[in-house]
């Protein structure tokens, strides 16, 4: 008679191989590094409750693209039109607050103007969806096409001129804030469910050392976030759409149908054909959100700079993709989460907001970041490979 002895579960699970967790390990200590290494220069400027809510605001618009883009690079594609598309959805919705006279209509054309920045982010998405999945065409052939149309397209509409300024109603997207009681309330119910989670997941022994750095990660951003916007003048409007966009979006990839779908595609397109799997509708659909993201975009855009430039929107996509990748999402598709696009969009905003602080000229910065951005990405491949 044989008797198996089965080893008790660990609460967490050492055994893991490294390469499942080192993408998250890898932009947190980058992250930390430099925030620590900007404030001490900044003479203690950088953590400033100010600065943070500041520095939540600049990132708002490369978050919103980064969603939409991590949903496309999940699928094995990529979109290099979003800058574009941005450029024109903000200058059309810019157009009608100036010249269409909707600024004098208050809330009613401010979100007028939004809808029809929405329609065409939509539109551009819709056509470069219909093209990928139906026509069969090159994603970046098509996005490239798209960019240059939709950039055309911005400079004939603005006869190449800036529009300027924006009704206060549409401005306020940027410029106004939850009240900080509403601020408090809301970062404690997000940070009272993140301490539930972790709690539950320790009761129940479901615990690795990857969702230990994500727990690490997600209380230290909650963290400065209920330090930074109680501390100042509460959550800007745009970090807090900006944040609903992020979460809905990990919502969607986590617990759908429609997430899974995205991924099985990005994994293995023909087998996942092959499985039932409606790819053409799911590259599609795909292709529609990051064009609508895109043009939500362009109105925080606009908002936060009270008014619209030909040129907005230019090296967007290229942040964005940088944002998604640094957070350890494939370029080859089917691995990725929003959580680590959070992160890249992160060490993007800290790196231009430190540097700036510190007084380091704009062309040193950016060979600065990309130096940066290229050594991520080298240690986030060694980590896989590993």
């Amino acid at each position: 008679m044989s008797v198996s002895v089965s080893s008790p579960a660990l609460p967490i699970n050492l055994l893991r191989p490294a390469k499942d967790w080192a993408r998250f390990v890898i932009p947190l200590a980058v992250i930390l590094t430099f925030a620590i290494l900007f404030h001490l220069l900044s003479e203690g400027i950088f953590f400033s409750p100010r600065n943070l809510s500041n520095l939540s605001r600049q990132v708002c618009v490369n978050l919103t693209l980064a969603v939409g883009m991590t949903l496309v690079i999940l699928t094995s594609g990529i979109d290099l039109s979003v800058g574009s598309v941005l450029a024109l959805s903000g200058m059309l919705a810019a157009i009608t607050q100036v010249h269409g006279g909707l600024s004098h209509w208050g809330t009613f054309g401010a979100i007028l103007s939004f809808l029809i920045a929405l329609l065409v982010g939509s539109s551009a998405g819709g056509f470069t969806g219909y093209a990928v999945s139906r026509l069969k065409i090159t994603p970046f052939i098509v996005s490239l096409g798209m960019m240059v149309i939709c950039r055309g397209l911005t400079l004939i509409v603005s006869s190449a001129q800036a529009v300027a300024p924006i009704g206060d109603s549409l401005s306020s997207v940027s410029s106004d804030y939850l009240p900080v009681t509403a601020s408090r309330i809301c970062l404690t119910i997000v940070l009272a469910a993140t301490i539930a989670s972790f709690v539950y997941a320790l009761y129940h022994r479901k615990f690795t050392v990857e969702s230990l750095v994500a727990y690490i990660g997600a209380l230290l951003f909650l963290s400065l976030s209920y330090f930074a916007f109680v501390g100042y003048r509460g959550i800007p409007y745009i970090a807090f759409i900006a944040a609903l966009c992020a979460g809905a979006a990990s919502l969607v990839l986590r617990y759908t149908r429609f997430g899974r779908f995205i991924y099985a595609v990005g994994s293995n397109r023909e087998a996942a054909e092959l499985s039932g799997v409606p790819v053409a509708k799911t590259l599609g659909l795909t292709y529609l959100i990051m064009g609508s993201l895109a043009g939500l975009a362009g109105v925080m855009d606009v908002a936060r700079v009270n008014g619209a430039v030909p040129s907005a929107g230019e090296l967007a996509e290229l942040d964005a993709i940088a944002a998604v990748v640094i957070g350890g999402t494939s370029l080859m598709g089917g691995i990725g989460t929003i959580g680590g696009t959070l992160f890249g969009v992160l060490m993007m905003g800290v790196l231009n907001n430190g540097m700036s602080l510190i007084g380091i000229n704009e062309h040193y910065q950016k060979v600065f970041k990309g130096i940066v951005i290229i050594l991520a990405v080298y240690l986030d491949l060694r980590s896989k490979k590993k």
